[in-house]
This record gives structure tokens, sequence and C-alpha cells, in this order.
């Protein structure tokens, strides 16, 4: 996009000394995937503008550039599935039991997950601790990773032989940026593959050899949870790069850009 140019005749602008402005409005796709990473880390997708002043060619060219936090809008109420109720467990071979219930499957940044825990441990294996994290786990292109968003020890369950257990449990969810759930196959040049996923975990440390194990629960993060279309319940963005900004695109389908899978 050129902003201003130089009218015809002429090879150069030429501005006095002052401050200048220029109005841009860019439209975006209305399906893009979130913001992944930061700007100096790998796997990575990320969004920027860059402003360029063409000055004459015994001049260095003065850019900037700024980035952009993008996410699309994922809304609870579209995913009812994600409202419901779940339950889950495992066990190890030391016949320690885990199984539980969460409330729902589905969050947005701010809330809390909550549910409750059972464990039977007739063998009276020592129990040392049981961690409990929410992970959020990434596919760009061939490219993988994961990042623990938050992790935390659950206090009550702490190198104990009971055997049986009954607690409760709760896992706030941070309020800062974070990409939601999102499943994107699409492109402008060539389709690309993004997918973001997230899980609550559970990893029991226990004695013995091999007696480890764990539980996995795929959640949905989403960006809202609003019942009108025109109000945006969008997570704030925090602690990102000093130039950047956010922008959410509008949920407007359109066939060139298909919509994705949640």
């Amino acid at each position: 996009m050129i902003l201003e140019s130089s009218q015809s005749g002429k090879k150069e602008l030429v501005y006095h000394s002052g401050q200048y402005s220029w109005r841009f409005d860019i439209q975006l796709p209305p399906q893009l995937p979130p913001t992944i990473n930061e700007s100096h880390r790998y796997p990575r997708a990320r969004y920027y503008l860059r402003f360029v002043i063409d000055k004459p060619w015994y001049k260095r060219n003065k850019n900037e550039t700024l980035y952009l936090t993008v996410f699309p809008r994922v809304n609870l109420l579209n995913n009812p599935q994600c409202l419901m109720s779940s339950i889950f467990g495992n066990h190890n071979r030391k016949d320690v039991t885990l199984k539980g219930n969460i409330n729902k499957l589905g969050y947005v940044p701010g809330e809390m997950i909550t549910g409750t825990l059972e464990i039977e441990n007739p063998r009276k294996i020592l129990l040392k601790q049981i961690f409990l994290s929410l992970i959020q786990y990434y596919q760009i292109e061939c490219n993988a990773g994961k990042e623990t968003v938050i992790q935390t020890i659950l206090p009550t369950i702490v190198n104990t032989k009971e055997e049986y257990i009954m607690e409760k449990f709760s896992l706030a969810i941070p309020l800062t940026y974070l990409a939601p759930s999102y499943e994107f196959h699409s492109g402008f040049k060539h389709t690309a593959k993004v997918h973001v996923n997230y899980f609550l975990e559970f990893d029991v440390k226990a004695e013995g050899m091999f007696t480890n194990f764990g539980v996995s629960i795929p959640i949905t993060l989403a960006t809202e949870y609003n019942t009108n279309p025109n109000e945006h319940q969008l997570n704030h963005a925090t602690n990102l790069l000093p130039n950047s900004i956010s922008y959410y695109p509008e949920a407007i389908m359109h066939d060139k850009y298909p919509s994705s899978n949640f």
C-alpha cells in the first residue's frame, strides 16, 4: 500500500520540518491463525506492519516495524459440547487409580477450572506429589512445541499413603494473551497448517519404578463467552513487545477464506 507518492512530473516528495500523519485502513481476512510465540522464538506465527519512507538513492530509507497480535474470535456458545462436564481416569501398575470430573471443557482466560479428584490406593503406595498443569500444544507446518501455561502442586496430596482420597481442585487460567484453540488449513501463496490445542494434565509421582502416571484432558480455550455477537469479550493482551498492538478480526465468513474446525 502506498500512502503518498510524488505528483506526476516530480521525482520526489518534499516536506518542510514538522509532524505529518496519514490515515490508512487495512482489512484483514476474517480467517487467520493466531499469533504464536514472540518474534525471537521458533516455530512462530506472527504479523507485523512495516512502514517505509523511500528516500532518494543516496540516502538510507527510513523504516519502522509494528508487531500485531492477531487471533480469531472463538465463542464457547458456538461449541456447546465444551460447556458439558466431563469425567476422566487412569491407573498405574501398583493399582493406584485416579479419577475425577471437571465442570466443563471450555474456558476463556481469567476463568477458574474446577473439579473433583478421587484417588484409590489399596496397597498404600507412597504418593509423592500430583502436578496439575495447563499445557498449550502447537504445530506450525511440521514444527511442533508446547508451553506450560500454569502449573501447581496439589497441596493436600504430598507424601501420603492414604487408601482413599477425595479432593476438590481448582486452577486459575491467567488473564493474559493466550492464543485460542484453533485449526487453520489455508493460506495465500501456499496452504499452511497451524494448530493450537490445550490440555489439562494430572501428573502423579508415586514410589517405585515405572509407577508414575498421568491423565490428559483436552479443553478448548476461547476468546469469548457471549450471546451477543456485537459485544466482544476478548483476552487482554499483556507482556507483549513494546512496539506491538492487538487486532481482532471480525468473524465474517467468505468463500475465499474457509472456516476452520474447532
